[in-house]
């Protein structure tokens, strides 16, 4: 009888403390919907060192530790047109790679070579992701005209570049420097490198 009575006084703490922490995030999303500017840009525009917006103040800082899950929407004809970028070839003689710099991966890096690279959770993938957000096969990144392109392949949750996690990305030409993440973020973060 003790034992129906510490557990249901558990349960009953925890049940409490779950309802507490509902109602708390439910305060910090309105309070961050009052403060969020009323427009925001629905694709990934150049980025690089000098064309990176600076952080309004009342925008969110970056949060590795959060989990984020993007559907997919259906697009009302095709797919998004793809980001303005400022597109240059790799120099001769330049490896390009996606170096791993958070999630269960991190520290690993993967060169890009001309036959491309895939990612997903297929097995037979280049780059094989665990994380249940990331679809079987994900995204490709081929070299076009001595360019790196990366290719979502009608992922479910998306792929998204750099900062602009709620603009999806279908195909764009990669810089250096660039931060990708496929299926959200909160996973395995990839950055993109030449040397």
């Amino acid at each position: 009888m003790v034992k129906y009575y510490v557990f249901s006084g558990l349960f009953a703490l925890v049940m409490v403390g779950v309802a507490a922490q509902l109602i708390h995030n439910r305060r910090q999303r309105r309070r961050a919907r009052a403060a969020k500017p009323k427009a925001e840009p629905a694709v990934a525009h150049a980025t690089g060192p000098a064309a990176r917006p600076a952080a309004s103040p009342t925008e969110a800082p970056f949060d590795p530790e959060a989990t984020r899950i993007h559907f997919r929407p259906a697009p009302a004809n095709g797919h998004a047109a793809p980001p303005t970028r400022v597109e240059a070839p790799l120099p001769k003689g330049a490896i390009a790679k996606l170096v791993c710099v958070g999630g269960h991966l991190k520290g690993q890096s993967f060169p890009v070579t001309d036959a491309g690279i895939t990612v997903g959770r297929d097995p037979q993938s280049t780059i094989v992701l665990t994380d249940h957000r990331v679809s079987h096969q994900h995204a490709r990144l081929d070299i076009v005209d001595r360019k790196v392109v990366l290719h979502d392949l009608d992922s479910t949750n998306g792929t998204f570049l750099n900062a602009h996690l709620s603009a999806l990305v279908h195909e764009v030409v990669l810089c250096p420097d660039d931060t990708i993440f496929f299926g959200g973020h909160g996973g395995d973060q990839f950055r993109f490198v030449v040397h």
